[in-house]
């Protein structure tokens, strides 16, 4: 009978059942004090100290300027919900709307920043790069931290800068000050 139930079920419906049912299981495990195994463990990586600490210095910068606005965090209407860790806009071009809230945003950055985090790869952070400028965002920064590396990603190449002044669309920010203001 159980089978029946599931017979018709797709692949990813399949896959978040059996996330859910191992969830369920380990949940019941260490309910009653027994040891859960490491390999079920889930290890769910965020952002890391300095992740959070370069998003904060970057949005500092970014409002100082005046002409343009740093959203972090915001689901862009962009293959499903794309993220970048900040969406650079032009002062004015994004207003909220507290009577009724959206849960993706249509409206396209100029710039979308990302940030390196332990568990990223730059690898996979270009290839997310590439998806903002198809999509039709003028430019893309990824800051890798340990080298102070921004990587430029336009529709027209990718350059890289290492903690120096990186301008994209008339926005400009020195991140030799951004990365040295550590103290």
């Amino acid at each position: 009978m159980l089978c029946e139930l599931f017979k018709h079920e797709s692949r990813k419906t399949a896959k978040i059942r059996n996330y859910f049912f191992v969830f369920f299981i380990l949940k019941i495990r260490e309910i009653r004090g027994k040891k859960i195994p490491n390999f079920f463990k889930i290890k769910m990586m965020g952002p890391s100290i300095n992740h959070s600490y370069l998003c904060k210095r970057i949005i500092v910068e970014i409002e100082k300027t005046g002409k343009w606005e740093a959203w972090p965090e915001l689901t862009l209407d962009i293959e499903g919900g794309l993220v970048p860790d900040i969406a650079v806009y032009k002062a004015g071009a994004l207003k909220p709307d507290f009577t009724e809230d959206k849960i993706r945003c249509g409206i396209l950055p100029v710039i979308a920043v990302e940030i390196v985090s332990p568990s990223q790869s730059v690898h996979e952070l270009m290839i997310k790069a590439g998806k903002f400028l198809k999509a039709g965002i003028s430019a893309v920064w990824t800051v890798e931290p340990y080298g102070g590396v921004i990587y430029v990603s336009t529709p027209g190449g990718r350059s890289v800068v290492v903690a120096e002044t990186v301008q994209s669309q008339g926005l400009e920010l020195d991140f030799g000050t951004i990365f040295g203001k550590i103290d």
